[in-house]
């Protein structure tokens, strides 16, 4: 009987000793008490951590989706340039091409709109995407032809500008973005020489250095992309966001999402809080 008491006893502690050790414990006992909505998940090799079960306001993380939409294409040539007048852009909205540009009509490449979009996160270039491609039906229709039937798109960067309640609209699954993140870098989506754009522009991303990226030693590379609300009527921050991969010295890669929704915090804490769920899971993993 007493050996028997020893064997549970010790099967008991080794127990409580792995769960400690665990990813989803370790960032549990860091998001505790948190004024927002966290949700994470973490896929590495054939393992997947998941934190928090329910579908989040994507805002920018959603430009990853149209990026999907335009290189699944291969009829059309990513040096076509369209011509874009007044009526395409809208002024009051987060845009670096038309601060460059300036004065319009103006002409740019379809590569060109990608870049603004993923690596600067250029609203505008979003939304001419979009129409170009037919708009946010056959936007979802093509995301849910991937296998991605739990995500939802209904609105386009101007609307969500014009009506930031319509900024909780598109919405996924953390679980959802890894894994179409992990599918499309690996070239399970497009073509070989389009995976190898898609990641280079994921890479320059330049949004959100105080997020992913900052929880990540300096040799580590990352491809990511931000997302950033308005704050609501009662001063919450609809979504702070980052979701991307993180390429190893070895060469192998793992997959991150994070987002934040209805954060009370002010908008340097919800990046902190980011930046320490990076870097626990880069220690982990790595």
């Amino acid at each position: 009987m007493k050996n028997l008491f020893i064997s549970v006893l010790i099967f008991v502690i080794i127990g409580f000793i792995v769960v400690q050790n665990s990813l989803t414990f370790k960032i549990r006992k860091l998001i505790k008490n948190k004024d927002c909505i966290v949700g994470v998940s973490v896929i590495s090799g054939n393992r997947m951590w998941n934190v928090g079960n329910q579908k989040q306001p994507l805002l920018s993380v959603f430009k990853i989706l149209v990026a999907l939409k335009v290189l699944e294409n291969e009829n059309i040539n990513l040096n076509t340039k369209l011509k874009i007048d007044k009526s395409m852009l809208n002024k009051n909205t987060y845009s670096p091409m038309l601060k460059k540009f300036g004065s319009v009509p103006f002409e740019i490449s379809i590569k060109e709109l990608l870049e603004y979009m993923i690596s600067q996160s250029d609203n505008n270039a979003c939304d001419i995407l979009l129409d170009y491609y037919g708009g946010i039906a056959e936007l979802e229709k093509y995301i849910h032809s991937i296998g991605f039937t739990d995500i939802e798109i209904f609105v386009n960067e101007k609307e969500m500008n014009i009506d930031i309640e319509k900024q909780y609209l598109n919405k996924a699954y953390n679980k959802d973005i890894v894994r179409l993140i992990k599918k499309a870098h690996e070239g399970k989506i497009l073509s070989e020489d389009r995976t190898e754009f898609f990641n280079e522009i994921m890479i320059k991303t330049s949004t959100g250095e105080n997020k992913l990226k900052a929880g990540l030693p300096q040799d580590a590379v990352i491809g990511h992309k931000t997302g950033s609300s308005s704050r609501n009527k009662n001063g919450e921050k609809i979504a702070d966001n980052d979701a991307g991969f993180i390429i190893l010295k070895n060469g192998k890669s793992y997959y991150i999402s994070v987002m934040l929704t209805d954060s009370k915090m002010p908008d340097d804490m919800n990046a902190k809080l980011i930046k320490d769920i990076s870097s626990i899971v880069y220690n982990y993993i790595n």
